[in-house]
């Protein structure tokens, strides 16, 4: 049962780009909102941020007041996945007023989420011109970080990197089953819609290979974050005797799971 001064309200899980939202719905309104923490964790922004916006910070507080920020939120109780949450939320009038906001102080994460949902919006407009619409899953595949068409080649692995996996793998540099260590070590991070997609825009040929390299299938902003982790595995992989090896040094080193190259898409 929602608790006082709580609003009732629902919940699904809403996908920007690689960004997750919780999609609020207030029960009464039929309002769509977002939480607090969801606005601002997003971009790199301490949650009390928008608290003591009236009081500690009186001109970017002006400002966002000319743009249309009314300051009105709704303390919401929503279940998502069984979890039940209780969360300040805003308009999403107010959440792109502050995206816009942040977006012109530079902030990337920011600017990421502005431009995705500029280029989703045209989209949506073209569709419904066209009488068209996309699913939510095929939203969610046209947002990732694979390309629909191939850049054009360039060198992403160093014959150095070739060699000491041959080494510690015992297999030709160029042999097939090499391949599989590529997805352990370097492309672990894709979720299984990125995957769907590569599989769509650069499928599996009956020779087991590929047409395109898969880094060829990546965007630029993907490759440069990927590109210090290629040499952070070299680095472990010159220790290494093997691929069992290797991969206990990167459990010693990133834990259990290999780290979020892509947390806050902060690249610079």
């Amino acid at each position: 049962m929602t608790k006082k001064n709580f609003a009732a309200a629902q919940a699904v899980e809403l996908h920007i780009g690689n960004y997750r939202f919780d999609a609020i719905r207030i029960v009464e309104t039929k309002e769509y909102r977002m939480s607090q923490n969801h606005i601002l964790e997003t971009i790199g922004i301490n949650n009390n941020w928008l608290t003591r916006l009236q009081f500690s910070l009186p001109r970017v507080n002006k400002t966002l007041m000319e743009q249309g920020l009314n300051h009105v939120t709704v303390p919401a109780e929503y279940t998502v996945k069984n979890t039940v949450t209780r969360a300040v939320t805003w308009s999403l009038k107010d959440v792109r007023i502050i995206w816009r906001y942040f977006d012109k102080q530079g902030n990337h994460q920011a600017a990421k989420l502005v431009d995705a949902l500029a280029e989703d919006s045209l989209t949506s407009r073209f569709e419904q011109v066209w009488g068209e619409q996309r699913t939510v899953e095929q939203c969610r595949i046209d947002d990732c970080r694979i390309l629909s068409t191939p850049c054009p080649w360039t060198k992403m692995f160093e014959t150095e990197f070739e060699e000491n996996l041959a080494r510690i793998s015992k297999l030709h540099k160029k042999h097939i089953k090499n391949g599989l260590y590529y997805w352990e070590f370097i492309y672990s991070w894709m979720t299984p819609e990125e995957k769907a997609k590569l599989d769509i825009v650069n499928p599996v040929l009956i020779n087991g290979r590929r047409k395109y390299k898969i880094h060829q299938m990546l965007s630029h902003e993907t490759k440069e974050r990927l590109s210090p982790h290629v040499t952070s595995v070299l680095i472990l992989m010159k220790s290494a005797n093997s691929v069992a090896e290797l991969r206990r040094l990167m459990q010693r080193q990133y834990g259990v799971d290999q780290p979020n190259l892509f947390d806050g898409w902060d690249i610079r």
